[in-house]
């Protein structure tokens, strides 16, 4: 578990499903469950988070090697409830295709080592690849939650980012054209 602010390499999705996830923000922000729509902020998107740590450093060359590989589709399915202390964090599960899972070990590879204080959920066979939904959702609020969900969303994953917490700044990498 990381201690501090997170510092994060991760992949952001193609408008469509970026949409369909910011739906269903707002559908739960609705039921009074805060998710990241609720901030202002247009740093505050939907993300597939590959590694994240305290800090990250030099990782930019990684960065571009690994938006070499995008586009590719991913799909968002079924509700995942990770522990949280008392509570939850509610996400969209993300289907680990081939792809995906290849994406994942290539990041770590290339930029494992610049990630400091690296979240072990981040390592390859430990990693669940998901797309957050809201965080400390208590167990009345993920019964309500999982009824206005919806169904799959099938989308692309098109960038790179990297993403500062501590400058709550980010830099993107765009995949290849299609």
């Amino acid at each position: 578990m990381i201690v501090g602010v997170a510092h994060s390499i991760e992949l952001l999705l193609d408008d469509k499903a970026d949409a369909a996830v910011r739906l269903r923000w707002r559908s739960l922000d609705a039921l009074g469950i805060r998710t990241p729509g609720a901030t202002d902020s247009p740093t505050v998107r939907p993300h597939l988070t590959l590694l994240a740590g305290t800090g990250v450093r030099g990782a930019d060359s990684g960065l571009a090697a690994l938006a070499q590989r995008l586009p590719f589709p991913v799909t968002l399915g079924a509700p995942v409830l990770l522990p949280a202390g008392s509570h939850w964090t509610l996400a969209l599960g993300v289907v680990p295709s081939t792809e995906l899972l290849s994406v994942h070990a290539t990041a770590f590879r290339l930029c494992g080592d610049a990630v400091t204080g690296l979240d072990d959920h981040g390592v390859p066979g430990s990693w669940t690849p998901h797309v957050t939904l809201a965080r400390r959702v208590d167990g009345d609020g993920v019964s309500a939650a999982v009824a206005v969900l919806g169904g799959p969303i099938h989308g692309r994953a098109v960038a790179v980012r990297r993403w500062d917490g501590d400058a709550k700044s980010e830099q993107v990498v765009s995949g290849r054209e299609c």
